[in-house]
């Protein structure tokens, strides 16, 4: 007795689907990996980022992002029924594994063009700044923690905040004047590369 068309086609469609569901995230960690690692083997370029202060919010505010995520979710959900009634779940399969393909593909691009951002720094003179306050930052997943100053740099109108690894930052004290060694990143963004206090030689971040 033979076996049907329908099941000697099932092992295929679950490796095709298996494929496309677990390569794109492999590809993009894969070159997250690459990118870290020529990053260790080049010379180092440390680059801070220099970000206007975020202001202080409600808790509505700081809860948007969660209720417009599951917004999103729940709208989301209601077109992939709507599209299954309407064209069978074979298609919208198809659909959603290349829409997931394309996400990995966009977060792919975002790393890479982050790197080449920071990898051609556009140095900048040096600027004054004043020290308005500080506090603690953890390290986490995506940074080393340090402290965070909030700085008040001449030439730009907003206040800026960077975070520093280095003991000697957590000892500035509101008022006190620094000298910023800054660069432009290739396509956006300002950066930090040294600094320099009171009498002290300019040092390395």
């Amino acid at each position: 007795m033979s076996a049907s068309p329908d099941t000697g086609a099932a092992p295929a469609v679950v490796q095709r689907t298996a494929w496309w569901l677990f390569a794109p995230p492999a590809g993009l960690a894969a070159l997250r990996w690459l990118l870290q690692w020529q990053s260790e083997r080049a010379a180092p370029s440390p680059a801070l980022p220099l970000q206007p202060l975020a202001e202080g919010g409600t808790l509505m505010t700081a809860l948007m992002p969660l209720f417009w995520g599951v917004g999103v979710l729940l709208v989301l959900a209601l077109g992939i029924a709507g599209a299954v009634r309407r064209w069978g779940g074979t298609r919208v399969r198809k659909m959603l594994l290349w829409a997931w393909a394309l996400l990995c593909l966009a977060g792919s691009a975002a790393l890479l063009a982050g790197h080449l951002n920071r990898q051609g720094l556009q140095p900048l003179a040096p600027v004054q700044a004043q020290v308005l306050g500080s506090r603690p930052r953890p390290p986490s997943l995506h940074a080393v923690g340090g402290t965070e100053l909030v700085l008040r740099v001449d030439g730009l109108s907003a206040v800026q905040q960077v975070v520093i690894d280095d003991a000697q930052a957590a000892r500035w004290q509101p008022g006190q004047r620094i000298l910023l060694h800054w660069a432009h990143g290739r396509f956006r963004g300002l950066y930090v590369t040294r600094w320099q206090a009171g009498d002290a030689p300019a040092a390395n971040l």
